[in-house]
């Protein structure tokens, strides 16, 4: 009876598999880490004028009838509501301006990879719950007790507001 020796590559490659893996992880970590330093820089050469050093906003920025008051910079933390929008959405606010509001195109300034510097940057103060819900797309699946005790809707973006009526203030 000969003695079929084929399964002795299962555990190689399963190591193999697994080495290869980790040292995935290590780079993309690493590449992570290197884009929100980075996105770091960007974000308080660019955003923080309006936005806040510490992501924080306006005051004010919750405030209805804001295109007669004068738009506020709401937070990009998660006490705003960036992460509420796809990062599609979030990308075309950020390279073309928003129609109707103060927010600048920075599509000129900032390069495509500077640009998700930057959303790593703002994405890595949102808790994990907030950033998982925000990459899945459906951030109203969110649980009440994920948000922070101060985070209310902003007007527009109410539970239940007429369709249409969701109109990004960032």
């Amino acid at each position: 009876m000969a003695f079929d020796r084929s399964w002795l590559w299962a555990p190689a490659l399963l190591c193999a598999g697994a080495f290869l893996y980790t040292l995935y992880q290590a780079t993309m970590s690493a590449i992570d880490s290197y884009g929100t330093r980075q996105g770091a820089v960007l974000y308080q050469a660019h955003c923080a004028a309006c936005h806040g050093s510490a992501l924080d906003g306006q005051e004010g920025w919750q405030l209805g009838s804001l295109a007669a008051q004068g738009w506020r910079a709401p937070p990009l933390t998660a006490s705003g509501h960036a992460w509420m929008h796809d990062d599609k959405a979030l990308f075309q606010h950020v390279k073309n301006g928003a129609a109707g509001s103060p927010m600048p195109a920075f599509g000129e300034k900032l390069s495509d990879n500077q640009i998700w510097q930057v959303f790593a940057f703002v994405k890595s103060h949102w808790p994990e719950s907030v950033r998982r819900f925000q990459m899945a797309g459906d951030p109203y699946a969110l649980l009440p007790a994920d948000l922070p005790t101060d985070w209310t809707y902003p007007p527009a973006c109410e539970p239940g507001a007429a369709p249409g009526a969701l109109t990004p203030r960032f």
